[in-house]
Order: C-alpha cells, then sequence, then structure tokens
C-alpha cells in the first residue's frame, strides 16, 4: 500500500511538543491512579487509529509486511506521533510489569521488564533521528524536547542496569535540555518543563549517592548537573548553542510582543526592536536568579554576574538608542521626538537602576557569607586568615557606591518617594559600615577610634528613625514592593541594638585595660575599703539631707560631686541572729517535782506562780 503524498505539508517544519503529547495523556489514561494496564490499552488503540488515518497499516496474518518509518517516509507529524506512542506503550508496559510484581523476584519477568524498557529507550532513539537537525524535518525546539525525551528512556534503562554513571550523564542531559527549554516557551510549556524536572531530580540524587559524589551527606543536583555537561563538553557545547539560539528566537518573538514597560508608574513604550529583546534577556535571567533560593553562594554569584552581564548589554543598546535619536532630533525637532528623548532617557533610567540594584544585591550576599564565617554559623575560632573585618567594610561601602550611584541617575531626585527611599537607605547601610569598621579598630585594641565610630553609626540610625515616619506616610501608588527601599522597624531595631550591645563591649575592654596600666585595678580598690569612715573628710550628701551641705565635694576629689558612697562602705552586723523563744508557752514542765527537788514547799509555789488572768499573757514564770 503506497502513502498518500498529496496533502503532506512540504517546505515547512513539524512541530512535535512530545512534553504536551505525553503529560495529556498519562493524565488523562491511568497514570493519576498508577493504572499502566489502562495507559497501555490507550496507546495501542491510539497507534491503530494514526496507522488507519495514515494507512500505513501491517496488514493480518500472512499479508503482513514490515514498514519502517524513515526520514523520507515522514510527510505529517502523525509519522512522528507513530514513534512517541510506540515508546509510550513499551514503558507503560515495563512499568505495568514492575507495578504487578514489585519485587521483581522472578528472573522472566526481569527480563520481560528490561526488554520493554530497552524497547521504549530504542525507539525512542530513532524518534530522535527522525527529529535531528539532519533530517529537517521538525523544528529547534522539537529537535530538542526529541533529544531530552531519548536521553530520559536511556538513562531509565541504565538505571535499572545500575550503571549509574551512564545513567547519570543521560539523566543529566536531559535536565539541562528542560532547564533552557523551559525559558524559551509559553508558561504552559514552561511549567511542564519544571514537572520533568521535578521527576528527574530523585534519580540524579540516587545516582550521585551510589557514585559517592554527595558533598556533607547532601547531593547537590545543580552541582552534578554541571560536572555531568562539563564530563561531555564536546556533545554538549553544540547542543548548548542550538539550545541558546532556541531561546534567542523565542525572545524575539517576545520582545515583538513587547511594546511597553512598567516602572514606577510610568508606562515606558519600546520601539526599538534590539532594546526590547536586550531588556527581555535581562528581566529572564533575573528572573533565573530568583529560582535560585536554595542554591549554593557560588552558584548564586555566578547569576549574578549574569544578570549584570544581560544589564550591560541593555544599557549598550539604549545608549545606541539615545544616539541615533539625537541626530534625527538634530535634523528635525518636534513635540513627539521629545517626548521619545525623555522616553529613552527614562529607559536608560530603568536599566542603569535595575543593574546597580542586582549589584547591591550582590555586594550584600557576599557581605553575608563574610559575616557568617566571622560571627555567624560558620564562625569557628580557627577561621580562615583571609577573612576579615576589612572585608565586611568592602562590601559595604560598595553598596554605598551604588546607592549614592541611583541618587545620581537622572529622574530619581524628581521622584521624591524614591529619593526618600534611596536617603533612608543609604544612612542605614552607612550605619553598618561604620559598625562593622568600629569593629575592625576594636580587634587592633583601638578603643578610642571603635567608640568615636559607634558614635557615628548610632546618629546614623537617629536621622532614619526621624526620616522613617515621613517615608511610610508617603509610600504609596507612586512605588510598589519589588522596586522599594524601605527601611524596616525591625531592621532598624536590630542595627541599634548591635551598635549598643558592642559599644558597651568596647567601653568595659578600656576601662579593664586603663585600670590594669594605672594600677588602680579591682584588686587595689578592694584591699583599700575599710570600715573606718574617718577617711572621708565629708559624710556623702545622701546622708545629711536635713541640713545645708557647705559642700558637695570631697578634697580627695574636688571637681567629683560626693553624693554617694560608691562602692557602699561595710557596715558591722550581729554575727548572730536574736532568739526568740515563742515555743516555751507551749510546753507542759513538771513543775512540782522541780519544786521538790529544789527544796520548795508546794503551797509556796503556787503562790509564787500566781498572775491570774493577766499572767497569761505574759507567759509563764
Amino acid at each position: 500500500m503506497q502513502v498518500d503524498q498529496s496533502s503532506a505539508t512540504k517546505g515547512a517544519p513539524f512541530t512535535l511538543d512530545i512534553l504536551s503529547l505525553t503529560s495529556e495523556a498519562r493524565n488523562s489514561y491511568g497514570l493519576r491512579r498508577q493504572e499502566y494496564g489502562r495507559y497501555r490499552h490507550h496507546c495501542t488503540q491510539r497507534l491503530h487509529r494514526i496507522r488507519k488515518t495514515l494507512g500505513f497499516t501491517h496488514g493480518k496474518d500472512k499479508s503482513f509486511a514490515s514498514r519502517p518509518i524513515t526520514a523520507e517516509t515522514v510527510t505529517d507529524e502523525k509519522y512522528l506521533h507513530l514513534m512517541l506512542f510506540q515508546a509510550e506503550r513499551a514503558w507503560g508496559y515495563a512499568m505495568e510489569i514492575k507495578a504487578l510484581s514489585v519485587a521483581l523476584d522472578d528472573t522472566r519477568k526481569q527480563q520481560h521488564y528490561m526488554n520493554r524498557l530497552k524497547k521504549a529507550a530504542k525507539t525512542a532513539g530513532e524518534l530522535e533521528a527522525l527529529c535531528s537537525t539532519k533530517a529537517g524535518k521538525v523544528d529547534v525546539r522539537s529537535t530538542l524536547d526529541a533529544q531530552a525525551y531519548s536521553a530520559l528512556m536511556s538513562g531509565y534503562v541504565l538505571f535499572e542496569a545500575q550503571q549509574w554513571q551512564g545513567a547519570l550523564e543521560k539523566f543529566s542531559a536531559a535536565r539541562a535540555i528542560y532547564d533552557k527549554l523551559s525559558l524559551a516557551g509559553t508558561s504552559h510549556q514552561e511549567a511542564l518543563c519544571h514537572a520533568a524536572m521535578d521527576e528527574i531530580d530523585p534519580n540524579i540524587r540516587f545516582c550521585g549517592y551510589r557514585l559517592r559524589l554527595a558533598k556533607d551527606g547532601v547531593v547537590n543536583v545543580e552541582e552534578l548537573v554541571k560536572m555531568s555537561a562539563a564530563n561531555k563538553a564536546s556533545g554538549s557545547d553544540v547542543l548548548m548553542r542550538e539550545i541558546e539560539h532556541l531561546i534567542a528566537q523565542t525572545r524575539q518573538e517576545k520582545a515583538q510582543d513587547l511594546e511597553s514597560i512598567q516602572w514606577r508608574s510610568k508606562v515606558l513604550p519600546l520601539k526599538n526592536p534590539k532594546l526590547a529583546t536586550a531588556i527581555l534577556a535581562a528581566q529572564e535571567t533575573a528572573a533565573e536568579l530568583n529560582n535560585l533560593q536554595d542554591a549554593t553562594s557560588e552558584a548564586k554569584l555566578e547569576q549574578f554576574d549574569k544578570v549584570l552581564q544581560a544589564y550591560a548589554e541593555a544599557e549598550k543598546h539604549v545608549k545606541k538608542a539615545l544616539k541615533e535619536d539625537a541626530i534625527a532630533a538634530a535634523k528635525v525637532k518636534s513635540s513627539k521626538s521629545e517626548q521619545n528623548t525623555a522616553d529613552l532617557n527614562m529607559i536608560a533610567t530603568y536599566i542603569s537602576y535595575s543593574s546597580l540594584r542586582t549589584a547591591i544585591d550582590r555586594n550584600l550576599l557576599l557581605a553575608k557569607d563574610v559575616y557568617n564565617k566571622l560571627e555567624g554559623d560558620e564562625a569557628t575560632t580557627d577561621r580562615n586568615e583571609d577573612v576579615h573585618y576589612q572585608n565586611l567594610v568592602k562590601a559595604y561601602d560598595n553598596v554605598v557606591q551604588n546607592l549614592t550611584a541611583i541618587q545620581e541617575l537622572p529622574g530619581v531626585a524628581a521622584d521624591t518617594i524614591l529619593a526618600s527611599e534611596v536617603e533612608n537607605k543609604l544612612l542605614y547601610y552607612k550605619a553598618w559600615r561604620c559598625f562593622f569598621t568600629a569593629t575592625a579598630y576594636s580587634k587592633l585594641s583601638r578603643h578610642i577610634e571603635a567608640i568615636a565610630l559607634f558614635d557615628r553609626a548610632q546618629s546614623y540610625a537617629t536621622q532614619i528613625r526621624g526620616g522613617l515616619g515621613r517615608s511610610s506616610s508617603s509610600h504609596g501608588a507612586g512605588s510598589n514592593d519589588a522596586d522599594s527601599f524601605n527601611v524596616t522597624e525591625k531592621e532598624l531595631q536590630e542595627v541599634e541594638s548591635k551598635i549598643r550591645g558592642r559599644k558597651c563591649q568596647v567601653h568595659a575592654a578600656w576601662y579593664l585595660e586603663n585600670g590594669q596600666e594605672s594600677g588602680d585595678g579591682i584588686e587595689d580598690k578592694l584591699s583599700s575599703m575599710s570600715l573606718d569612715e574617718k577617711s572621708l573628710d565629708e559624710p556623702a550628701l545622701i546622708k545629711r539631707l536635713d541640713s545645708y551641705p557647705t559642700s558637695i565635694t570631697s578634697k580627695a576629689n574636688p571637681t567629683v560631686p560626693h553624693l554617694v558612697d560608691f562602692p557602699p562602705s561595710l557596715q558591722p552586723i550581729p554575727a548572730k541572729p536574736l532568739f526568740f523563744d515563742i515555743a516555751f508557752n507551749h510546753m507542759d514542765y513538771n513543775h512540782d517535782a522541780l519544786a521538790e527537788r529544789a527544796g520548795r514547799p508546794k503551797a509556796a509555789q503556787s503562790e509564787s506562780s500566781g498572775g491570774g488572768w493577766f499572767g497569761s499573757i505574759w507567759g509563764r514564770k
């Protein structure tokens, strides 16, 4: 039977969205409840329908004839669907065998399970060959999607065969492709790529664990993927170039739809396509940075450098656009041209502001790492000698310089809300800079300079508190939380508490050092204390408040008022407490026997012991 190619699409490449097709089929036909048999049955029926639609059946019984799918055969994207669902059917069958016999103790079942997985990997490899760039049947995204699918199926086979290194390389390749594809596509495609990455990550962690690549008991997926890409640099370079080319194409398509940007309640039109593409690239790179919350500091710093590089590229384009606009305005001036120039200047301010904001976040990350090594959880007694408080001072000095540069940007001074926020933030980081500078001086035993710097830091905090109410009252619709530089009450209380505590420590250290040098130490003061008050020429003022004092100073120190005795003078106290016999009246003694032994008659004893009712009040005698 010949294939009807009259309706085949020629020239334009096909689009095969593997993730979308497999995700929809799996969720709709059984895999939400782990019904692999139902999914395999669906794949079989779907293959039969596609073959019947294409007229690409094999025949029955004696008329059966194998009809392989080659690049020349593919005249419709449904031929590619055939290959895809053949691989899905084999994979579903393997998962069904594994689900029915969890332990896979039977050798025949284990062999059947592995054969089905190998069949799925083989078919996925044939699909990858049909979707390759050399075949030229599909677009770039479909080619990369097929490569990721084939690598994933091959990774499953190697994983079950316990070939951990090969499985790690395959899983890492698939994850790297899905990570890049998430940047080039719609929001639905991005969500599908992230879901696929979540499914691959446990396999990568287990492979890293079996290969003993864990650090401190933790397997970092990002580092393993980079390591695997470095080991296969020859093959990954071509792949990365294809992915970057796809991302560039997608950004150009998105840039055509990006007509304006909104910043500080202002809508800025983007008429230059190259400028729009550069701004979009910088925004996407910054969005990647927000996804690295749990990553290491090294990975975050590397992404910070990429964001700064993207904004630098955008600055080049906006400068070029401003130059072209100036040449055009020199020839012909109009009200429209003036508005275009103002919009371009505001866009330049937005790009410079975003770049400086990113630089501030990067310097704060560096400062946080240094602080953790000095005083935080990572601080140790034998810490690296290259880490000093001077590194913290340098980091905060860079932050202060960046904030000063933001103040000098065109249009910032006119925005009173932003100008007030930046001023408060500038004072805040100046306070931290003074704080760590004073700490560095205190480590060198230069306490006087440290106290002066702590006082300067406290003055900055006082200025912030004075402007905090005005800034919070004026903070409204003119700014949003993403662009806000507000200093919160919690941050201000933290810096004030740190300054007070460290200043008290430096004061105490100064008094201890100076007291020891002058010989007027604590032991000397204790030895000079005496019970004799004659050593004082005049009693303390608190002891003679009922009389008019002729002088409130002492002859020993005539410049200091003698208000109280400090340290307090020692007073003699009784060595033993007074004894009160309160149990005597409640005890019954044999007085007659005592009287007889004393030689006194009983009658005389009764007369002498009288007292009546009043006698009982004062006790017995």
